[in-house]
């Protein structure tokens, strides 16, 4: 670029900008919301519901297929109905499987695997319209540099949401997971947020009232 401008005053004309650290925040937010659950799934499921080592890649198998359906009608969705819209409805959706996957114990094989297939296409499919508008409320001048910084966002709002469910989960003399359900609801309060914050993004190229 014949006005290339160095890494340091790129990273400042990012934040400078109120708007992408909203989208940040989104970012930040939507990452946070997932991980605070998700790292334990595994561990809950197996010394509180009972499920079986052998039993557990299923997890993985139907939740994979399911998303791998579902994602081109997300896609759609998101591109006929707007992407604040699609997001904001997924945010809110997500945050029923995300506190039942905490409170399943008791449940059989099959519950468990409705559960946490729910869990993995809803936060999947969240996925697509989240950046999608994302990207969209970036100066495109700008979006490179942004992109790079989100990606260090959402690494860090993985590890913070990792960190914060290990210090308020314990375990009990029997070995099963306990305050897994604060966690939870500490998962579903940023998703919420999320939901509140992206329709407060002023998409690039749009009035601000477009969001």
């Amino acid at each position: 670029h014949p006005e290339r401008t160095s890494v340091w005053r790129g990273i400042g004309q990012v934040l400078a900008e109120v708007n992408h650290l909203k989208a940040f925040g989104v970012s930040g937010l939507m990452m946070f919301a997932s991980f605070t659950v998700i790292p334990y799934i595994t561990i809950y499921l197996q010394s509180n519901s009972g499920m079986q080592a052998q039993q557990v890649p299923w997890i993985y198998l139907c939740g994979g297929v399911a998303t791998l359906l579902s994602a081109r009608y997300f896609g759609r969705l998101t591109d006929r109905v707007g992407k604040v819209l699609v997001f904001q409805r997924l945010a809110l959706a997500v945050t029923v499987p995300l506190m039942a996957t905490t409170l399943s114990q008791g449940l059989p094989l099959w519950g468990l695997l409705t559960i946490s297939t729910l869990l993995f296409t809803v936060m999947s499919g969240r996925m697509i319209p989240g950046m999608a508008m994302i990207s969209s409320a970036v100066e495109p001048r700008l979006r490179g540099t942004f992109m790079t910084l989100n990606s260090a966002v959402q690494s860090a709002s993985m590890g913070l949401a990792a960190l914060v469910a290990g210090l308020i989960i314990g375990r009990d003399g029997q070995g099963q997971l306990t305050f897994y359900w604060v966690a939870g609801l500490l998962g579903v309060c940023a998703s919420l947020l999320s939901a509140w914050l992206a329709g407060h993004l002023r998409m690039h190229g749009a009035p601000a009232s477009g969001a």
